[in-house]
């Protein structure tokens, strides 16, 4: 368990601790000059015979707020340390705001310094704390007289922690690694240790990890746990890493960087959170404008930010925010966090991440606003299964899962729990969605093949346009078409879509001239004639025949490949098999004309005219020297 005081300065935080621990934490030689801790102490100590706990010592004063966030980021409970005496003060009042703005989970009040008042003093204190708690999340907290300097009612204190540790349940270590920095300093015979407590994840020695924001790329040498040797560390842990490699001198880690997975996603500038303000001196919560600049404090680092509100909600529940970062931080979903006006030393709000990786565009549309309502709740699968409902076009499973922290098996669970349909590319559809894109599309061809009888069926950009944009996004499209060619309510041709029972019905010249057409192209193959060779062979001036052609190209019946060179569905379709198979067999998925040109054996010139087309058909991109799938399909290693 781990364990961080809270309290107003010279209330006897630190006094506490030893008598708890044995352990003195206010070693640095500014903090005995001063006489008050400036800085985070540690300690560790046995709170009986079974049970170890982790303390973190934070100063009290106004002035190192900064120091006293950097140690609570991360902790099981809080023990908020008042003096008898004085009673609740200012500090006391701010860091019990903070405790739950971060939403630490349980509070003890230790009631210092009792031999100093008499029997009413302390009664009197009781009803203060009492009445400060009472306006808390913390209402009913226990509340422990004690005096720590000669050891009055310590022990009482140090049983219910002992009992509180052992009722702790803590989640499981899911995700990638990441431990919040907090100290960092060298050991004689040992090189670099950096501490701090594990957000996520699990870590091990031999482990390779990264140093951010900075990604110095850094190796485990070896693990302690309260000042034990350890072979593995977990989420909820306190840890000493030693760390080895190369550019380790050149890391220089310190207080705010992180230690996190060697496949860690990146880090981020911008953050889209619940913001939870605290009322201000009127009593009302402060609005300032989105150029003022405030401190983030998340994890144990400290950054300038500027916000943007994107929806605000009813008094005393949390708004939407977007966080402008000076510099990039490591977050996850659901870190909290801290915020503060610098020059005033106060406390402005709190809150926890949402979305660590929002979109740099339409961060306060309708959409949006409902996708990072569904990303707040809490429960993984709660949360896909509403941003699924939320999202016709489909939600990025990948994002989701780089977010919230998971894992490859985590994302495999969800993917049942939530009911999902997966799509090429990384989307999800709910299933209520998927059958509504697949009833939708069959809509459109339908009322296509109604409304035009001489086309064959439209193509994927009339789809596209028929439904409405389909969000931006060609996945669902391709694949509610591929699921309906797949089931025989859909049929391709080419470029466009039908009903299987679907023919055409075209005027008399048209049908005679696609006669003759399909009668010298169909036998040809992947390298039908030129235009100029079917205008001869069938004794037709050339624009007369380059107009019938464009009109059976607009009904589907024909495609054309290249300005000179027109091809029959089935043979656009085969066109196309071949792109996928070569990228199916080469390294990367790499398409070039040379090689497409050596497998269908249809000559340079034209595989580079029919590489062009699958481009302009949405079926391959060019980089500026391969040709690649759009889709991924047929890619390998």
């Amino acid at each position: 368990m781990i364990v961080a005081t809270a309290g107003h300065v010279d209330h006897g935080k630190t006094t506490l601790v030893r008598a708890l621990t044995g352990i003195d934490t206010d070693h640095a030689r500014e903090s005995a000059a001063r006489g008050m801790t400036i800085d985070l102490g540690f300690a560790g100590g046995w709170l009986d015979a079974q049970t170890q706990a982790a303390f973190i010592d934070v100063p009290g004063h106004e002035r190192f707020i900064r120091n006293m966030l950097a140690g609570v980021a991360a902790i099981d409970l809080a023990l908020l340390v008042v003096a008898a005496d004085d009673g609740p003060m200012p500090q006391t009042r701010e860091h019990l705001a903070i405790l739950q703005l971060l939403g630490v989970p349980r509070l003890v009040v230790a009631l210092g310094k009792a031999d100093r008042v008499d029997a009413a003093r302390l009664a009197q204190a009781q009803a203060e704390v009492a009445a400060l708690l009472g306006t808390s999340l913390f209402a009913g907290a226990p509340v422990f007289p004690l005096a720590a300097a000669t050891g009055q009612g310590v022990a009482a204190l140090r049983a219910h922690l002992a009992a509180q540790a052992a009722g702790l349940r803590r989640a499981p270590a899911a995700g990638g690694f990441r431990l919040a920095v907090d100290r960092s300093f060298t050991v004689d015979g040992s090189g670099r240790v950096v501490t701090g407590a594990v957000l996520a994840g699990t870590l091990a020695v031999g482990d390779a990890v990264q140093l951010m924001p900075a990604g110095v790329p850094l190796r485990v040498r070896s693990l302690q746990v309260l000042n034990q040797a350890a072979e593995v560390v977990q989420a909820g842990q306190r840890c000493a890493v030693n760390l080895a490699g190369a550019e380790l001198k050149r890391a220089e880690p310190r207080r705010g960087d992180w230690l996190t997975a060697s496949d860690a996603s990146p880090p981020t500038d911008r953050l889209d959170v619940q913001l939870h303000w605290l009322p201000g001196p009127g009593g009302t919560p402060p609005r300032p404008g989105p150029r003022a600049q405030w401190l983030l404090h998340l994890g144990a680092a400290t950054r300038t930010v500027r916000w943007v509100p994107l929806a605000d909600a009813a008094p005393g529940t949390p708004g939407l925010a977007r966080l402008l970062l000076d510099q990039p931080v490591m977050a996850a979903w659901g870190d909290r966090f801290i915020l503060r006006d610098a020059a005033a030393n106060r406390t402005l709000a709190g809150g926890r991440v949402v979305d660590a990786f929002g979109p740099l565009r339409g961060r306060a549309q309708p959409g949006r606003l409902a996708q990072l309502q569904a990303l707040a709740i809490d429960d993984a699968a709660d949360s896909l299964r509403a941003l699924l409902d939320v999202s016709p076009g489909g939600a990025d499973l990948a994002h989701f899962a780089r977010n919230r922290g998971l894992g490859d098996a985590e994302v495999a669970a969800l993917d049942g729990a939530a009911g999902l349909r997966r799509l090429p590319g990384g989307l999800g559809l709910s299933a209520a969605h998927w059958a509504g894109w697949q009833g939708r599309l069959l809509q459109v061809v339908d009322d296509w093949h109604a409304a035009q009888p001489d086309s064959l069926g439209p193509d994927a950009a009339a789809l596209r346009a028929a439904l409405g944009g389909a969000d931006g996004n060609p996945a669902p499209l391709r694949a509610g078409l591929a699921a309906l060619v797949a089931d025989g309510l859909l049929q391709r041709d080419g470029l466009v879509w039908r009903r299987p029972g679907h023919r055409p019905v075209l005027p008399a010249a048209d049908a005679a001239l696609l006669a003759q057409v399909l009668a010298l192209i169909g036998p040809a193959g992947l390298r039908p004639p030129i235009v100029g060779e079917l205008a001869q062979r069938l004794a037709l001036p050339l624009p007369d025949l380059l107009d019938g052609l464009g009109r059976l190209a607009a009904r589907g019946l024909v495609v054309r490949v290249a300005p000179n060179r027109f091809y029959l569905p089935e043979g656009a379709m085969q066109l196309e098999a071949e792109a996928r198979a070569l990228a199916a067999a080469t390294p990367g998925g790499l398409i070039d004309a040379a090689a497409y040109r050596d497998r269908t054996g249809i000559g340079r010139n034209l595989a580079v005219q029919v590489l062009e087309f699958l481009d302009r058909s949405g079926v391959t991109r060019f980089d500026g020297r391969h040709h690649h799938l759009r889709d991924g399909a047929g890619r390998r290693a």
